[in-house]
């Protein structure tokens, strides 16, 4: 039976990307040697649940329109989703390998064996990882779907314990993977290479957030009653959540002399603290979506961004790119209000590209954005 459209869901997709582009705007504002450090706090510690946030959101529609409980077929999933994800990724890889292939003149990531590295780890563009992992997660769905009928019976204790595994696992992987291969790898460039890139393409990095999106789908109306009777927790909780991040950014800075950029090194997603932010960011945006009363206009805008969130992501960088080029040129620096106008027309600039590649053919479309 198919289930009802979730409008909340659409706005979710479209905060995520906002703040996608919040971290990648962050990345330019930090040249600036004397950068605002609240606005870099949003940018780029307070918008860290979006990327995590995104798997949970691909992990919900998966389940929620393929219940474990429905018949599947693995081939033709894989089917849909390379039409989806693998074609788009590809052809954008190859745009941006030749974009920056013509500003360097130099197309040497073009040949055979740069060419499949950089397809294999998401490296054309900084963005384009994300569709990296989700291909591996696409390909594990088998495992994701065992696991989430195993889990359902007793959801809370076993994400409960996820949770735990994964902090373990992401603080292994950001604060003490490095020493380890740096000490056993060395002599070995090209598995020291690939387990640098880790954050590229392990899935491990965020099966927690993922498993989490797909046991809400299953039992999404269950789950929207225990939002309502527990409103005041999850406020409570994400409040506690913000006030974590933003102390220990403060914290690393102030207590232990670390710079902005090392501060950011340090306080992100697949920290501690970073882990029990995208959770609770991700629970307590959602409530507030669904109860949210919005006017036309901001259900509209919402609608919009959401819609076209595929989109956005896919060209924003491009956008970014051209935009920070043209500041450079008039001798703009990075700051406060330089960068939030070039967030915005950024974010402008990538929806409208959207539209109009919306156009397309279908034939020419389907490979572009995927549909």
């Amino acid at each position: 039976m198919k289930r009802p459209f979730l409008p909340e869901i659409t706005y979710m997709r479209g905060l995520c990307m906002l703040g996608v582009i919040g971290i990648h705007v962050g990345s330019y504002a930090l040249q600036n040697p004397l950068a605002n450090v609240q606005l870099i706090s949003v940018l780029e510690i307070l918008s860290r649940f979006a990327v995590p946030a995104f798997f949970f959101l691909s992990a919900f529609g998966l389940f929620y329109h393929t219940s474990v409980e429905d018949k599947f077929s693995f081939l033709d999933f894989m089917s849909r989703r390379i039409q989806v994800v693998l074609w788009p990724y590809i052809v954008w890889s190859l745009f941006y390998l030749l974009y920056s292939g013509a500003m360097s003149h130099n197309f040497g990531n073009l040949q055979p064996l740069p060419l499949l590295v950089n397809l294999l780890v998401g490296t054309s563009m900084y963005h384009l990882y994300f569709l990296v992992i989700l291909i591996w997660f696409y390909l594990m769905m088998p495992l994701w779907r065992w696991m989430v009928k195993a889990i359902l019976p007793n959801a809370a204790v076993w994400l409960t314990a996820l949770f735990i595994l994964q902090v373990g696992v992401d603080y292994w992987s950001s604060y003490m993977a490095g020493a380890w291969a740096t000490k056993y790898l060395a002599n070995y460039p090209a598995l020291k290479y690939m387990f640098d890139m880790r954050l590229n393409y392990w899935v491990i990095h965020y099966v927690w957030i993922f498993l989490m999106g797909a046991i809400f789908a299953e039992r999404y109306e269950s789950i929207c009653e225990q939002l309502w009777k527990y409103r005041i927790l999850i406020t409570v909780g994400f409040v506690v959540s913000v006030a974590l991040m933003l102390g220990a950014y403060y914290y690393v800075m102030d207590e232990w002399h670390y710079t902005l950029l090392e501060a950011i090194y340090t306080v992100h997603q697949m920290s501690p603290m970073g882990l029990f932010y995208t959770g609770m960011g991700t629970v307590f945006f959602l409530f507030l979506f669904q109860v949210s009363p919005m006017n036309a206009s901001i259900k509209a805008f919402w609608e919009q961004i959401g819609d076209t969130s595929y989109g956005i992501y896919l060209t924003h960088p491009f956008w970014l790119i051209i935009l920070t080029g043209w500041m450079a040129k008039i001798n703009w620096t990075y700051t406060v209000v330089h960068v939030v106008a070039l967030y915005m027309v950024a974010v402008c600039l990538s929806y409208l590209t959207t539209l109009a590649l919306q156009q397309l053919p279908k034939p020419v479309r389907k490979y572009v954005l995927g549909h």
